[in-house]
């Protein structure tokens, strides 16, 4: 299953990440990002969220519309700092969220569903992709809501968890 989220709801780390006012149930999943380069290879990459407004997202699966509005707005698509991927094996590098100090989600990206390289591909194939334009990856168990107040943590590590890859770092309020 594949979602499009527009450009104009990325939020830059450290920003303000801002719920939308029409939705009480937002919640967070940490993926890691990859940006396609002038040969629409990953070039580089970064840690993400993508939030989604489950409240939104129930009533538009009643209905059997798309999920576009649960999925992109404002402030929907958080990133952290860019590294770059040259010669590093993305299947073999770690995803963690923490909220509150709290972790809530922790993985490999060797789990995933599909392999980094098949889902690039099957985007690619399928969708007018241009250079800098990213691909989010999917999302390991532990998927939950964040609300007012909430402090959010993502951080994407190396193999073995030796370095910090990437970094985002949120403060949560109400819109």
């Amino acid at each position: 299953m594949i979602f499009l989220k527009a450009g104009s709801s990325l939020l830059a780390s450290g920003e303000k990440l801002v719920l939308p006012s029409w939705s009480r149930n937002v919640h967070h999943e940490i993926e890691l990002g990859l940006i396609l380069g002038s040969d629409l290879q990953p070039e580089k990459a970064v840690v993400t969220l993508d939030l989604t407004a489950r409240d939104v997202q129930t009533s538009l699966k009643q209905r059997q519309w798309p999920w576009s509005l649960a999925k992109t707005f404002p402030h929907s698509t958080p990133v952290g700092s860019v590294f770059g991927i040259n010669g590093m094996d993305l299947q073999k590098l770690e995803l963690l969220l923490q909220v509150n100090g709290k972790l809530r989600q922790q993985s490999s990206t060797e789990h995933m569903i599909f392999p980094i390289a098949d889902l690039v591909q099957y985007i690619k194939d399928r969708f007018p992709v241009v250079p800098g334009d990213l691909i989010l990856t999917g999302t390991p168990e532990g998927v939950s809501a964040i609300q007012h107040g909430d402090h959010v943590v993502a951080q994407v590590l190396s193999e073995g968890r030796k370095t910090v890859l990437s970094e985002g770092s949120w403060e949560v309020a109400q819109g």
